[in-house]
């Protein structure tokens, strides 16, 4: 949504030098992406290291060791990631046009997911355990 909304001009705010110029179906589309995206990512990163140290098994001593590899790998490509977007990403939105920016990000996303979506038969899903908050609630 926010790569159309960047790329259509007829979805961008008129300019008129206040902070209430956007008229109420331009708001909408902006602020719900904006929410969407917001969402995406909170889902994500508060997921991903849990998801992935369960593929471990941690009494396996083969599987330890992978498990610290996993966590110094993960940190390597997030920071590679940020690097990426703090570089690339703002010099091709810079010097061609904003939507590409978005385009190239929607892209890997895109591509992370489907990467995702086509593991699912070979991860490890751990069924979740008792809560501790009915732990503490029983007491």
């Amino acid at each position: 949504m926010v790569t159309f909304q960047a790329a259509s001009d007829h979805l961008h705010p008129n300019a008129c030098g206040k902070s209430s110029c956007m008229k109420g179906g331009i708001g909408f589309m902006f602020y719900t992406s904006l929410s969407l995206l917001a969402l995406g990512i909170g889902g994500v990163r508060g997921s991903m290291t849990a998801f992935g140290a369960d593929q471990f098994e941690e009494k396996d001593p083969n599987e330890a060791k992978a498990l610290a590899s996993f966590f110094n790998w993960l940190l390597l490509s997030s920071t590679l990631g940020a690097i990426t977007g703090v570089t690339g990403v703002v010099w091709v939105s810079t010097q061609r046009a904003w939507h590409w920016g978005f385009f190239i990000i929607t892209i890997a996303s895109s591509i992370g997911f489907v990467t995702l979506a086509l593991g699912k038969p070979f991860y490890r899903i751990k069924t979740p355990g008792d809560s501790p908050i009915i732990r503490i609630a029983q007491v």
